[in-house]
């Protein structure tokens, strides 16, 4: 698209942009939805205009005196960015895109807030609106710079001052001289006092410096001068009454001089009599004009006394305000702190209580796992005493039966004996306490009936074994018996004692 063609068309520079960017979206796959002026920055210093569609932004570099008026010098996809935080103000609109890589600063003119709703329909960043108040959108309060927004008020109190000045009645012009030549002596001595203790003079400011006290005194004396300046018109630039009545009255005095001359004695003696009632109702004039000036000087010291009783009743509501607010803030720091200290005592309590918990599942846990081991040793102490009880009671059975077996030998052998013998003595013996010989008796018989002694330790004599009354096998135990009068004499013999 030719530069000619617009020159011949006379079309402006936005509607050249808007028409290249329409056709250059013709083609596109992305929807086109607005077109608007854009500052690109320290990127370049042209025009730009920037193409905002569904899927992102295009910027436009504008160049009046190229062939091809607007070329692309970049994009920004949705996609690319997680959030984007914007500032709106009355004439522009900053988005500062934050994204994987670095962040984007762009300025968009006039259609900013449609550009915001862009992005929240069509993509999923994070939108963040800087909230502001509407002051600071005001040109010369944008920038917060101190100097700059001194300016911009000097500048807008003199707009204001002109604009209301014919529309106010005449009538409240003193007024309003007086309470600014007012307000202009308590602004002098405010910045005096500010200059020593700004904190003073500065109750509703936080930042309370002797610069804020400088730049905010001096646009009210600047202010208050010139609106007593220009309240002065208001003013009665005429001659007093009195002036007035005496001009007059000296006026019709000469005429009557002049009459007198041309005219007789008669007129010369009426003129002397109506010179004295005129005389009369000049003074008369003068002490009215003194009155009403007097009265108007009351009205006036009485305006300006209860101007500057509403100055300070003003002053004590502000105080008193502040200290109100102070006091809110005071309670209201307090509250947190208590709130803060309620939710760390309970915090305190709520760990402590598992630490508790904690503590006493430790203990279950700890006596749950004495008590296993408990069962578990006495398990074992049980399986051992079992296992030791099975293994005495075998060698036991074994030991009966090795005397049964003995028995049944001994029976055999006596069997053998007998068949060889028809007839066998028995023979006995006696011994003393003191003898370690055994007795041994008839296989038939289980009594000590030639003991000395009384023995009652019974022996096998096969086996080896002696019982002891009580003994399992002390009653069972009916052949092959050999009586000992006491273990030691049965241990001598070289018997040992059965394990039952």
């Amino acid at each position: 698209m030719s530069k000619t063609r617009y020159k011949n068309q006379k079309e402006s520079n936005e509607a050249i942009a808007k028409a290249y960017i329409e056709n250059n979206y013709t083609n596109s796959q992305n929807k086109l939805l607005l077109v608007s002026k854009a500052n690109y920055g320290k990127r370049s210093s042209n025009v730009c205009y920037s193409a905002v569609d569904d899927k992102g932004m295009n910027f436009y570099e504008f160049n009046n005196n190229a062939e091809q008026n607007l070329m692309l010098i970049e994009r920004y996809e949705w996609a690319d960015f997680s959030s984007v935080t914007i500032d709106h103000s009355i004439a522009k609109s900053v988005f500062t895109f934050v994204g994987h890589g670095e962040n984007r600063d762009i300025t968009i003119e006039v259609k900013g807030k449609e550009v915001e709703q862009v992005i929240r329909n069509h993509s999923s960043m994070e939108v963040n609106v800087v909230k502001r108040p509407v002051w600071t959108k005001v040109l010369g309060y944008r920038s917060q710079t101190t100097w700059k927004m001194f300016m911009a008020s000097t500048v807008y109190t003199l707009i204001l001052l002109f604009i209301l000045h014919p529309l106010l009645p005449a009538a409240t012009h003193n007024f309003i001289m007086g309470l600014a030549l007012l307000i202009l002596f308590l602004s002098i001595t405010g910045l005096f006092v500010g200059l020593i203790k700004p904190k003073w003079v500065l109750p509703k400011f936080k930042i309370k410096t002797r610069k804020r006290v400088l730049f905010s005194y001096l646009y009210l004396i600047i202010s208050c001068f010139f609106i007593a300046v220009a309240f002065t018109d208001g003013e009665s630039t005429s001659t007093p009454a009195s002036t007035q009545v005496s001009s007059s009255q000296n006026s019709v005095t000469v005429s009557s001089k002049k009459d007198g001359a041309d005219s007789s004695k008669q007129k010369v003696e009426k003129n002397d009599s109506d010179k004295t009632a005129k005389e009369e109702k000049r003074q008369k004039a003068e002490e009215q004009a003194v009155k009403e000036e007097a009265k108007q000087k009351a009205e006036e010291q009485a305006a300006k006394e209860e101007a500057k009783r509403k100055a300070e009743e003003q002053a004590a509501k502000e105080e008193a305000k502040q200290k109100a607010e102070e006091q809110a803030a005071k309670e209201e720091a307090k509250q947190k702190a208590e709130e803060q200290a309620a939710k760390e005592e309970a915090k305190q309590k709520a760990e402590e209580q598992a630490a508790k918990e904690e503590a006493k599942q430790k203990a279950e846990e700890q006596a749950a796992k004495e008590k296993a081991e408990q069962k578990a040793q006495e398990q074992a102490a049980k399986e051992e005493a079992e296992r030791k009880a099975q293994e005495q009671a075998a060698k036991e059975e074994a030991e009966r039966k090795a005397e049964e077996q003995a028995a049944k030998q001994e029976a055999e052998r006596k069997a053998q004996q007998q068949a060889a013998s028809q007839q066998s003595t028995p023979s006995s013996s006696t011994s003393n306490s003191g003898n370690y010989k055994p007795f041994e008796n008839d296989p038939s018989d289980d009594q000590q009936s030639n003991m000395s002694c009384s023995g009652q330790i019974k022996g096998n004599k096969n086996s080896k074994i002696y019982h002891v009354p009580g003994g399992a096998y002390y009653d069972r135990t009916q052949d092959n018996i050999v009586w000992f009068c006491s273990e030691a004499d049965a241990q001598a013999a070289g018997y040992r004692k059965s394990q039952r």
